[in-house]
C-alpha cells in the first residue's frame, strides 16, 4: 500500500490572487497619499495657509490607516504566521480593518467636534485657498478610489459562481477610508462656495458636522462586521439551516452539533457531529457538503445511537 501525502496547510490567504491584487493596490493608494499629504505640508509652511496645512495633516492620518491595511495583509500571507496560527492568519485581515475602523471612528469624532467649536466661534476662511486645497484632496482621493474600486467590483465578479461574497474586510476599510474624504471634500467644497458667494460662514462647520455624522455610521457598521469576524461568529455566507438542509431526507441522520465560520476571506472552517443508527462513514457526509459548499477546513464525527 503507498502512502501517499495527507498533509493540509493553511495557506488561505497566500493562495488567494486576488488579496495579492488588492494589497498592490492599497500600496499604490497609500503612496499616492503619502506624496499629497508630503506636499499639501510643505506648501501650507511656505503660505502660511491653515487650510492647507490641516487637510495634509489629515491625509497623514490615512496614510496612518491605510499603512495599518498594508501590515495586516503583509502579516496575513506570511508563511511563518500562517504555520504557528490554528486556522492561518486569516484573521489578520478582518484585524486590520477592525483597527482602520476605529481610526475612521475617531477621526469623524474629531471632525465633529472642531465644526462645533467653529460653529459657536468662526473663524475667518480663505475661500479660495480652502476651495483650491479641497479640490486637490478630491482628485486624489477620486483616484485612489478608483483604483480600490477597480479591485473591488472584479473580486465580486469572480466569485459570483460560488455562494460566497468576498469579505476582504481590510481592502473595504481602505475603500471606505478614501471615500470617506472624498465625501468630506466635496461636502467641504460646497460649503466654502456658499461661504465665499453668498456670505453663509456657518455652512462650513454645519456641513462638516453632517459628514462626520455619516463618516461615524460607515466606521461603526465596518467595526460591526469586523468584528463578528474576528469572534468567530457564525458565518453568514453559509447558515447552519443550509447544511441541515442536506440530509433533511435521510430521516435516519441527526446532526447535533455544527459549527461554521469563516477563517480567511475566501476560506471557511466546519465541525459536525453526526448521530446515525446505520454508519455511512464521514467520507459519505464530506461528499454530500462539499458538493454543494466550498468548505476548505470539514471535520466531520460519525456516531451510532446508543439507544
Amino acid at each position: 500500500m503507498s502512502h501517499q501525502s495527507h498533509t493540509h496547510d493553511h495557506d488561505y490567504v497566500i493562495q488567494d490572487s486576488k488579496i495579492g491584487s488588492n494589497e498592490k493596490r492599497t500600496i499604490l493608494v497609500v503612496i499616492l497619499t503619502f506624496i499629497t499629504m508630503i506636499v499639501e505640508v510643505s506648501y501650507g509652511y511656505i503660505t502660511g495657509s491653515m487650510a492647507l496645512l490641516a487637510d495634509g495633516w489629515h491625509m497623514a492620518s490615512h496614510v496612518g490607516a491605510l499603512g495599518i491595511s498594508v501590515i495586516a495583509y503583509r502579516l496575513a500571507r506570511s508563511k511563518k504566521l500562517n504555520e504557528k496560527f490554528t486556522f492561518g492568519a486569516g484573521k489578520f485581515i478582518p484585524l486590520g480593518g477592525y483597527t482602520s475602523a476605529l481610526m475612521l471612528g475617531l477621526v469623524a469624532i474629531f471632525m465633529g467636534v472642531e465644526s462645533f467649536e467653529r460653529f459657536l466661534n468662526p473663524t475667518n476662511i480663505n475661500f479660495s485657498t480652502a476651495i483650491n486645497v479641497s479640490i486637490v484632496g478630491l482628485i486624489v482621493n477620486l483616484l485612489s478610489a478608483v483604483l480600490l474600486w477597480n479591485s473591488h467590483e472584479h473580486h465580486h465578479h469572480d466569485h459570483e459562481h460560488s455562494h460566497d461574497h468576498v469579505h476582504d474586510h481590510n481592502h473595504k476599510s481602505a475603500l471606505i477610508h478614501v471615500i470617506a474624504d472624498a465625501l468630506t471634500s466635496v461636502l467641504a467644497i460646497f460649503a466654502l462656495i456658499l461661504g465665499k458667494y453668498f456670505g453663509w460662514n456657518w455652512a462650513d462647520p454645519i456641513i462638516g458636522i453632517i459628514g462626520s455624522i455619516v463618516i461615524l455610521k460607515w466606521a461603526y457598521s465596518l467595526c460591526k462586521a469586523t468584528v463578528w469576524e474576528i469572534l468567530d461568529g457564525n458565518s453568514q455566507v453559509i447558515g447552519k439551516d443550509k447544511i441541515k438542509e442536506i440530509f433533511k431526507e435521510n430521516e435516519d441522520v441527526e446532526i447535533t452539533d455544527l459549527h461554521i465560520w469563516r477563517i480567511a476571506p475566501n476560506a471557511h472552517a466546519c465541525e459536525v457531529m453526526i448521530y446515525n443508527n446505520n454508519p455511512r462513514g464521514s467520507e459519505y457526509y464530506r461528499d454530500k457538503i462539499q458538493k454543494k459548499f466550498n468548505i476548505e477546513h470539514l471535520i466531520i464525527e460519525e456516531r451510532t445511537c446508543s439507544h
